[in-house]
């Protein structure tokens, strides 16, 4: 098996090869788990793979687990615990209905749709049908199946083709210490970037997915070896400047592998982090920066007039037509 093949960043994938970097059985199932392109199904067969292949290993005892002496029998008790999980969300029940949140790419973050179903295939076949030949560029959905009179849920990763790549759950199934133990240990990945770098990842959310680097976590070693202990892959983190409705904004993101270098012209107001990479790698000096951002919010002003103008010309062209 190749572990790179489940890599959400391909700049990491070619830096840890190119330093020779090797990946144990609990990095290489952990990385398995985050990739965003790879089923439920691929990432079981995955597992199965690092079982049969990988020396088996003990795991100390930490903040968010107890010590395991076979990493191999606890990643059998993952697989199992999932294939349950999915066996669960696909049955219908009369006491559960189906609601989907469809997530995108770009500006658009994610959108609730109101509708309720009675089964998955209902839900999934209504989103793609809704989403049919629009330009909203959906990336994926999250489909939940939710039990009335409680809080209790069943939820499920989708991607726009309709595979299944994540599922979690909220009090349905009971749960051993290994259920989502690839999510409770912290690992250290190699990773090129440096501060200043200009840099994205998939599926950004709220802070829209390109990123300046400040400090990625495992530069720091004092506090990488604490987290090797009472850490989760949730601090896995980077802290980054990131442009949101406008403002630069800083704020960390979560599992650092996932990101790559941003090589691609940015447009509007995310324009302005080009520009605090410079400055931040000392291509710039302070002044520049400050009229580089002039520039930017003019050139934004003026576009905003230019539609203006032109929506106010439609119309009235619209009123001498009647």
């Amino acid at each position: 098996m190749n572990i790179y093949d489940f890599f959400n960043s391909p700049d990491v994938a070619e830096y840890c090869q190119s330093i020779g970097h090797t990946f144990n059985a609990l990095e290489s199932a952990v990385m398995a788990s985050q990739s965003n392109a790879r089923t439920l199904a691929e990432k079981h067969e995955a597992y199965r793979t690092i079982i049969a292949e990988y020396p088996d290993m003990e795991i100390p005892e930490a903040f968010n687990h107890e010590h395991i002496k076979s990493f191999s029998k606890a990643l059998e008790d993952v697989i199992e615990f999932e294939r349950q999980l999915l066996e669960k969300f696909l049955l219908p029940e009369q006491n559960a209905i189906y609601q989907v949140t469809a997530y995108y790419t770009g500006e658009r973050e994610s959108y609730e749709h109101s509708e309720l179903f009675s089964t998955y295939k209902k839900a999934y076949e209504n989103t793609m049908e809704w989403h049919e030949g629009d330009d909203h560029n959906l990336a994926y959905m999250r489909i939940n199946k939710r039990y009335l009179n409680n809080k209790n849920y069943v939820s499920a990763k989708i991607s726009k083709a309709g595979e299944i790549l994540k599922v979690d759950q909220c009090n349905v199934l009971p749960q051993s210490e290994n259920s989502y133990l690839l999510e409770h240990c912290y690992i250290d990945v190699p990773v090129p970037f440096k501060r200043g770098d200009l840099v994205e990842e998939d599926n950004g959310g709220y802070m829209g997915g390109v990123y300046v680097i400040q400090n990625i976590i495992r530069d720091n070693p004092k506090q990488n070896t604490r987290l090797f202990r009472d850490g989760d892959i949730s601090d896995m983190t980077a802290w980054v400047f990131y442009e949101h409705n406008g403002s630069v904004e800083c704020e960390c993101m979560h599992f650092y592998p996932d990101l790559r270098y941003c090589r691609r012209e940015l447009e509007g107001k995310k324009r302005i982090l080009k520009y605090i990479s410079h400055y931040m790698q000392d291509k710039f000096c302070l002044c520049a920066l400050f009229k580089a951002q002039e520039y930017l919010l003019l050139n934004e002003k003026i576009s905003g007039l230019k539609k203006s103008q032109l929506k106010y010309q439609l119309e009235q062209l619209g009123d001498g037509l009647i």
